[in-house]
């Protein structure tokens, strides 16, 4: 019996020890499966972030390989049609330029200017450069870069009314003022002019022609145009140059893009110090080579 007791307790004994070691290797087991388990999520989680990374404008752009530019022309020397149909004019080259910088291609779209701002936001272009001013109420609707050129609206007058220096010698009743619609000559004369008629036309072409039939003493467009439509047509107009207000153009992206418009900003501050934006500058506002490019006007 003394044996057998004895026997007992040094089983006991192991199975004691044994039980304890069998705990440590299970704890330590248990703990480097929570290690093996925690690193597998975290890896999980990870490739999850990496593979639901929100795709910038940018990256769109760059992976479909073009930039959709809406413009409107008729805006002379912004964007024109040459005698061939294709599109020129200062506009066009800094959209070019903007392509080329992004290391995409540029297709056009043209709008009337008053459609320029649904069709970017019904995403049919993916930007506008059109000579647009940046105003609050656009940016209500649109972002805007820095600006690329700036400007000012100016009088075109009819040469039966030679007595015209200032904006206030038009707004008399009886005086019609035609405006591009849409644009902010069409803004500024509707606030400016009390007594004078505004009336608005579906882009600066036939607000020219009104002024050209004899049926407006003036338009109010912003200075190139002015200078440029006075040159084509001066035995019936003349010019009032000194703009009565200071306008920024901007390129426009659709509302919330804030990757592309730090890009374009990027683009308009490299392009405005490099000498090509001197040449296409005095090109199309100074030396005028463009001029025989387009269609004489009637």
């Amino acid at each position: 019996m003394m044996v057998l007791k004895l026997w007992n307790n040094y089983a006991g004994n192991i199975l004691l020890h044994l039980k304890t070691l069998g705990g440590l290797l299970m704890k330590n087991w248990v703990k480097k499966v929570a290690g093996v388990m925690a690193l597998c999520i975290f890896a999980t989680a990870m490739a999850g972030c990496a593979g639901t990374k929100k795709e910038t404008a940018v990256d769109a752009l760059k992976k479909k390989g073009k930039i959709v530019v809406g413009t409107a022309t008729g805006y002379y020397p912004f964007e024109m049609a040459d005698k061939n149909g294709k599109l020129v004019g200062y506009d066009i080259d800094v959209a070019k330029a903007l392509g080329k910088e992004l290391g995409v291609e540029v297709e056009f779209q043209n709008y009337a200017f008053s459609g320029l701002i649904p069709a970017l936001q019904a995403k049919k272009v993916d930007v506008v450069i059109a000579g647009m001013t940046i105003t609050d109420k656009r940016k209500e609707v649109v972002d805007f870069s820095d600006s690329y050129f700036t400007s000012g609206q100016a009088m075109l007058v009819n040469k039966n009314y030679p007595n015209v220096k200032k904006w206030e010698d038009l707004d008399k009743p009886g005086n019609v003022i035609a405006v591009s619609m849409g644009t902010t000559a069409d803004q500024t004369a509707t606030k400016m002019f009390k007594n004078a008629e505004v009336k608005k036309f579906e882009g600066s072409a036939l607000a020219g022609l009104e002024l050209l039939n004899g049926n407006a003493v003036a338009v109010i467009h912003e200075v190139p145009w002015v200078a440029i439509y006075n040159k084509m047509h001066d035995d019936k107009t003349y010019a009032v140059l000194e703009p009565f207000t200071t306008e920024e153009l901007g390129i426009a992206v659709p509302k919330g893009n804030p990757e592309l418009v730090a890009e374009i900003n990027k683009f308009v501050k490299k392009y405005k110090a490099s000498e090509d934006y001197k040449k296409t500058h005095d090109y199309w506002f100074v030396d005028m080579k463009w001029w025989d490019m387009v269609p004489a006007k009637k």
